[in-house]
């Protein structure tokens, strides 16, 4: 996990938190993100950029490239005549300027130790009834977790756009929005959604294909431990080129409900 300032990037989930809220980002942009903070001690060429991500794109690429940059300042509110985060070297590269959270931050806030003691001789009888209890009710609580079911907890991840075109730039974080708020009140007992992705043993992503005619989205459960495909729908619906909202929440009701009932079989 990289933090700095109010911004956590997973690297692993390919998200990017700040103050805890997860950001709207494409994978490929966070993707280039980790790459600068984790060659933060140079400046990473362009060339390099370009043949790691975009190897096949041509003299699309430059175009590519500098687009992606522009949204990492976007997500990251940084300014490029005065960067706090991304600095730009004319003709040779990108360098992450920010400063990490340390190591030793933690550490470092916690309290002092508290001063030792001094123990008085412990009572044998009172002592032993005491670790006679304390073995009853951890007896209890082995045997209830041993009896209940264990708790799954799903990452709803943001969702992705496949289409070189954008119709609607918001389209995609409404779109998770509402999956995540008809999830939440359709899951079967043993699973929750996930405030952290970095609780979640299963992801739930979501991929996006729109034309002025019709909206097709792909929804997939995938086990995070193992990356096994668990489950898939698609989902289609009409585009209407004046209020999207209402093809959002049909979208998201009918993902709901069909990964509602294919948790329902696996339980």
């Amino acid at each position: 996990m990289l933090n700095f300032d109010d911004f956590r990037l997973d690297p692993a989930a390919l998200q990017v938190f700040r103050n805890g809220i997860a950001l709207d980002a494409p994978p490929q942009v966070v993707e280039v993100l980790a790459c600068l903070i984790e060659h933060r001690d140079r400046i990473v060429p362009r060339q390099e950029l370009l043949e790691r991500f975009w190897p096949r794109a041509g003299t699309g690429g430059d175009a590519a490239l500098n687009t992606c940059i522009r949204r990492i300042r976007t997500l990251l509110d940084d300014d490029a005549d005065a960067p706090r985060y991304i600095q730009t070297r004319p003709r040779a590269g990108y360098r992450f300027v920010g400063t990490l959270a340390g190591e030793d931050s933690v550490a470092e806030s916690l309290p002092p130790p508290p001063l030792p003691v001094a123990r008085r001789p412990a009572r044998l009888p009172m002592a032993g009834g005491l670790l006679a209890v304390a073995l009853g009710i951890g007896g209890a609580l082995w045997a209830h977790a041993a009896l209940s079911p264990p708790e799954h907890r799903i990452a709803i991840e943001p969702v992705q756009g496949l289409c070189e075109y954008v119709l609607f730039p918001k389209f995609n974080a409404g779109l998770r929005e509402s999956l995540t708020a008809q999830v939440s009140h359709r899951l079967p007992a043993g699973y929750r959604v996930a405030a952290d992705s970095r609780e979640a043993d299963l992801h739930a992503r979501v991929s996006v294909r729109q034309t002025p005619k019709q909206t097709v989205v792909v929804l997939t459960l995938v086990d995070k431990h193992d990356g096994h495909l668990l489950w898939s729908g698609e989902f289609s619906g009409d585009t209407d080129m004046d209020d999207y909202v209402p093809l959002q929440r049909s979208l998201a009701e009918r993902m709901a409900a069909g990964l509602s009932d294919a948790l329902d079989k696996r339980s």
